[in-house]
């Protein structure tokens, strides 16, 4: 499956956003750049491309929550 199209990919990241904002707690701006998966024998591969914009008390909250 690839995302590649700037209108799929827009709504995707508008879609993190939100996701991110409501289930998480987190203010931040989601771009996706591009996001692709491939299955080969029962293996997954995932490769994302996305940017994130957010403040430095973001980034410290979002640290600290994932123990670093």
């Amino acid at each position: 499956m690839k995302i590649e199209s700037k209108w799929t990919r827009g709504i995707v990241s508008r879609f993190i956003k939100k996701a991110m904002r409501d289930k998480l707690g987190y203010n931040v701006d989601v771009q996706l750049n591009k996001f692709r998966t491939t299955v080969i024998d029962e293996k997954t591969h995932v490769h994302l491309d996305i940017e994130l914009d957010l403040s430095k008390e973001e980034l410290d909250k979002l640290l600290k929550s994932i123990g670093l």
